[in-house]
């Protein structure tokens, strides 16, 4: 009799436990990859901002001979190491272009989309 008392309490509980599993995620959430999750945006660690808001040694560069033609279309602002860098991606009909300056308008890095 002990025994089946036993067995109907872990019965009970075993229920119990299963019932208070996160019932919330949905049976694709739980098989989904890591590709398949939301991906990161390569800007994800820098700050947003308009055009306006770039430094005026790199607005002046951006205005010379090397970028005619290209206008930007995005924006952002990042610190590190305690130097301010940013990041300008730049359009020319359906070319695109990415380049990292620092705050006195050097080019840090120039790639091509």
């Amino acid at each position: 009799m002990k025994k089946l008392a036993l067995v109907c309490v872990l019965s009970v509980g075993s229920i119990a436990f299963l019932q208070a599993q996160d019932s919330t995620a949905t049976q694709s959430d739980r098989y989904q990859t890591p590709a398949q999750q939301e991906p990161k945006s390569e800007y994800s660690d820098k700050d947003a901002i308009s055009a306006t808001e770039l430094p005026a040694a790199i607005q002046d560069k951006l205005k010379g001979q090397d970028y005619s033609g290209w206008m930007v279309s995005k924006a952002f602002k990042k610190e590190k190491d305690g130097k301010t860098m940013y990041a300008v991606e730049l359009k020319n009909g359906s070319d695109t272009k990415k380049v990292k300056f620092d705050e006195q308008g050097n080019v840090l890095k120039e790639k091509d989309k």
